[in-house]
């Protein structure tokens, strides 16, 4: 009996000796890292938050950016372009993103040492701290789900993800872009500086204080007469309610039979830092950078339902709702959802 209950822990008590094995080898690296990662920290916190101020760029603009280039090091997407464009993006730091994560990322590739970051889990069983990459993923196969579908994909408020360049070269699709007038300049010039073919896509910028984007996108060669893939992605967390309806109203009015529009939403009790500590530190800290998050659906009880009745309002229909963290036991704060005009 004894025997049989050792043979048991076994397992257990190697994987806790490799575990201990993998952060003595990790510790050393991450000393010689220490001085390149203070340097590399000061110089990604300047381009994030005082460069992009000073050309002014939203500091949000570059999040996808960022976290595809994590997933890229650690073995999650590979996504080269998106690497090749951080290196010439004034407004982030590949060398403070490599100086930081340096040592986790030549760890894992080393010996196996792994961490949250970049880490993928089973659909339903998302996260908080898991949801940005996620996110990236879920968006991707939606694109690729509608690519050879659609005539035309439209990605307002795109900021600096690059989704669009790996999945519609080649494609017999027209692909629109919308941004804020500095976002959409430094975004084309920034292409341009990295060499990376992108003249398929037309790039419309917008000043949307004074602008309609949707006016900019008809005078663009938008045709109201074909089948549509709009992706609206981590954009209305940003808005009003009201901006956030009209907005979806305007895209389920140019939409035609067949077109789809995805978008995400999240929770008012994220919104209002609610979830965790960790949310409502973050919401300060985004408020201070004059970018508060301002619009959740109130997911409480029923989300689904919250969801779908949100979206009849807009004169849309849920056709597919992922929502995030769905077998946890934990409060409804994320979802991504396909829809179509009613």
């Amino acid at each position: 009996m004894a025997d049989k209950n050792t043979k048991k822990q076994l397992p257990g008590i190697l994987r806790f000796l490799t575990k201990l094995l993998q952060i003595i080898l990790y510790i050393p690296i991450q000393i010689i890292f220490i001085p390149f990662a203070i340097i590399g920290l000061i110089d990604g916190l300047y381009k994030e938050m005082r460069k992009s101020k000073k050309l002014g760029v939203s500091f949000s603009a570059g999040q996808a950016l960022q976290y595809r280039w994590i997933m890229h090091y650690f073995n999650t997407r590979p996504d080269p372009l998106s690497v090749a464009f951080t290196k010439k993006f004034p407004c982030e730091s590949h060398f403070g993103l490599w100086s930081t994560l340096g040592a986790l990322i030549i760890s894992q590739r080393l010996f196996g040492f792994t961490t949250k970051l970049g880490k993928l889990v089973e659909p339903g069983e998302e996260t908080l701290e898991s949801t940005a990459g996620i996110r990236l993923l879920k968006f991707d196969k939606i694109m690729e789900k509608y690519v050879d579908e659609v005539d035309q994909i439209v990605i307002p408020g795109v900021g600096f993800d690059l989704i669009a360049l790996p999945f519609t070269k080649g494609k017999e699709v027209k692909v629109f872009e919308l941004d804020q007038v500095q976002t959409i300049n430094i975004k084309i010039e920034t292409l341009k500086k990295t060499g990376l073919q992108h003249d398929w896509i037309n790039y419309i910028p917008v000043d949307y204080s004074n602008e309609s984007w949707v006016d900019n996108l008809l005078r663009a060669g938008f045709d109201k007469t074909k089948k549509t893939l709009f992706l609206w992605e981590s954009v209305s967390l940003f808005l009003e309610d009201d901006t956030v309806k009209e907005s979806l109203r305007q895209m389920a009015d140019l939409c035609v039979a067949g077109s789809i529009i995805a978008q995400d939403f999240y929770s008012k009790s994220f919104v209002l830092g609610e979830t965790s500590k960790t949310v409502k530190k973050t919401s300060r800290m985004i408020g201070k950078m004059g970018e508060p998050w301002k619009f959740g659906i109130d997911m409480s009880n029923d989300p689904k339902a919250a969801v779908e009745s949100f979206l009849k309002e807009c004169g849309l229909k849920a056709t597919e709702i992922y929502q995030f963290g769905e077998k946890l036991d934990i409060e409804p704060f994320y979802c991504i959802v396909e829809a179509e005009k009613l």
